[in-house]
């Protein structure tokens, strides 16, 4: 059993507390990715998780042991950084077996591992080759299957891909994921790309000001944001946030959106947003109930879809539409919310209602 459980973690520079009380449980075997804008925390809880810093209180656990206090190598953990790390004057085989080494393992059983990771990376035939004739994917991938080779209980990235371009990001991810299901390595991958966090997670732990704010599985974090920050960080464009003022009418709360009302859940009064994701509003004809008017602003074509800047009420929203659909700057069109993609927040916490 490999499963990672951060209990009540704390961790202050001073007067700044970069992590507020920070529990998270990893599953054996899962892939659970921190998410979270610069400066929101998850690269110190992946340190603290390694050893690599201190905990200012709280515990954590690897395999049920408490590693709590322990250094790096005591922890049976490896980690892939963002920098790569690999050594220039080594060459791959070197740099994929110099942890092993280290550990004083028989060379036949380095080279078998040596020879499996690499394999698994697709890079056995630059095994001689030095880590400066490579480019900057082969060199991450060297950095991985070093890690791999160690048959670590858990593997630990901090932003791994974040240096390669989109193109070779976006191959990478789909190869990584593969491997990771195969070697079975419970991993934590710290990113503040949303894009690599719904393609490679089990689950995702959004991170915000110190704290996880959301801990779920992808489609979950993206169709129930618990709060407006989750709808906002995750989706391009992101949800739609839309302000009204709810009121009972006969027994039922209505919420106004420009010159068009919108039937709220029971109970819901007072003052809360509304959240939508663009490809969730509809483009209809003929003003159907629960619709609204909204003129465009800008109109983005983008092949499989346009993506419309429109503003109603004083507030602007995005809608992703049809790309045959007929529409110009200054046209009003309206739109229909897919009713069970609604999502309702207090307007002052933030917090998803219901």
């Amino acid at each position: 059993m490999a499963s990672i459980q951060v209990e009540k973690v704390r961790k202050a520079f001073g007067n700044f507390e970069a992590l507020k009380s920070v529990s998270l449980e990893v599953r054996d075997q899962e892939f659970t990715v921190l998410l979270g804008p610069s400066g929101c925390g998850k690269t110190t809880l992946l340190r603290i998780v390694a050893g690599l810093e201190s905990e200012t209180s709280g515990e954590v656990l690897i395999g049920g042991e408490d590693v709590t206090g322990l250094p790096p190598r005591a922890r049976n953990i490896a980690m892939v950084f963002q920098n790569y790390a690999v050594f220039p004057h080594m060459t791959v085989y070197d740099n994929i077996g110099f942890g092993l080494r280290m550990k004083k393992m028989p060379e036949a059983d380095v080279e078998a591992k040596v020879q499996r990771a690499a394999a698994m990376m697709h890079i056995e035939e630059q095994l001689p080759k030095y880590t400066g004739q490579l480019s900057g994917g082969q060199r991450q991938r060297v950095a991985v299957a070093r890690a791999l080779a160690m048959e670590p209980r858990v593997l630990l990235m901090d932003e791994p891909l974040s240096n390669l371009d989109a193109l070779l990001r976006m191959e990478m991810r789909a190869e990584l994921k593969g491997l990771l299901q195969e070697s079975k390595t419970t991993t934590i991958y710290v990113t503040h790309d949303q894009v690599e966090a719904m393609s490679l997670a089990d689950r995702i732990a959004v991170m915000y000001q110190g704290e996880i704010v959301q801990y779920d599985e992808p489609i979950d974090v993206y169709q129930k944001p618990e709060t407006t920050f989750v709808g906002g960080f995750i989706g391009s464009p992101p949800m739609n946030f839309i302000e009204l003022s709810a009121s009972e009418v006969n027994g039922r709360s209505y919420g106004r959106i420009g010159d068009s009302r919108i039937q709220m859940p029971a109970g819901v009064t007072g003052d809360v947003v509304l959240g939508i994701r663009p490809e969730d509003l509809e483009v209809v004809t003929d003003a159907p109930e629960g619709s609204f008017a909204a003129r465009a602003t800008v109109v983005e074509p983008l092949g499989p879809h346009q993506q419309l800047t429109m503003t109603v009420g004083g507030q602007t929203i995005r809608v992703t539409a049809a790309p045959d659909l007929e529409v110009w700057p200054g046209a009003s069109l309206d739109l229909l919310p897919n009713p069970n993609r609604i999502r309702w927040f207090d307007s002052r916490s933030g917090q998803a209602i219901g």
